[in-house]
């Protein structure tokens, strides 16, 4: 099953990889000429504005990844096939589903550990901070630490989910698109809602180095302190966002699984 699996999807994988390689080596040739450059923001603001279109992953991993893995199955009338032989639908499924989710987080993973070393190479006194601040920039967020390989998984178990469930391609293209699109815009809106802020009171000394998320003012209108997210925060919200994402993806699975029993 883990080889029909391959021979089946490889095309995908080969391009997802080639993908990973080419992001990889420009990255690679950024960062070492930002290390000895004047003018690192530059370099970095120069290769950022078309990596930040990668950002959209997830919804191509839930495109060409899941929405046919059951979905073009159904399409071409090879689950009649598959599902009569020794193989139960549910093993077939699970092979199936299992070894491509493992992939496409590994993918994310791989991918957020090279923007993640990339972005560091790129200090806050060495560049733009409206940049490098992985914590502010929704974008970054969700394209370096742990976030990638949740939202890849996420896409992928949506697109398989979809498509068991409508077991057309296209209308299950367009759902895949239209949720992750949505989840990522909603997720990016509450994003500060993951953790109480923290209290910094203004005069004390205390720099508040984070994203500030509300001034508190007293009775004359003053401002005598901030609520704030601090910058060390960062893996605390990633860990959370991945969590959150692996849980939806985990019911979506379980979806998937009673489409499939439920519909011969």
């Amino acid at each position: 099953m883990f080889w029909l699996t391959y021979r089946q999807h490889r095309m995908q994988l080969l391009v997802t990889a080639a993908l990973l390689v080419a992001v990889g080596i420009l990255l690679l040739v950024n960062g070492n000429a930002a290390a000895d450059s004047p003018n690192p923001a530059k370099l970095f603001a120069d290769l950022y504005q078309y990596l930040s279109w990668l950002q959209v992953v997830p919804v191509a991993i839930g495109v060409f990844w899941g929405a046919p893995l059951v979905a073009a199955e159904y399409e071409r009338g090879t689950t009649k096939l598959a599902w009569t032989q020794s193989i139960s639908r549910f093993r077939w499924l699970g092979v199936k589903l299992g070894f491509l989710a493992v992939l496409a987080t590994l993918g994310g993973l791989a991918f957020g550990a090279m923007m993640q070393r990339w972005v560091e190479v790129f200090p806050a006194d060495r560049g733009d901070t409206a940049f490098t601040s992985r914590f502010d920039n929704p974008v970054l967020f969700t394209m370096t630490g742990v976030a990638p390989g949740a939202w890849w998984l996420f896409g992928f178990v949506l697109g398989t989910a979809a498509g068991a469930l409508i077991r057309k391609t296209l209308p299950a293209i367009a759902a895949t698109i239209a949720v992750t699109v949505g989840l990522m815009i909603g997720l990016s809106n509450v994003r500060d809602l993951y953790a109480e802020p923290r209290l910094v009171t203004l005069g004390t000394g205390q720099e508040p180095v984070g994203r500030v998320v509300e001034m508190v003012r007293d009775a004359a209108g003053e401002i005598t302190a901030l609520k704030v997210l601090p910058q060390d925060w960062y893996w605390r919200f990633q860990w959370t966002e991945a969590a959150i994402l692996a849980g939806v993806s985990l019911l979506l699975a379980v979806a998937a699984t009673f489409a499939i029993r439920r519909r011969s």
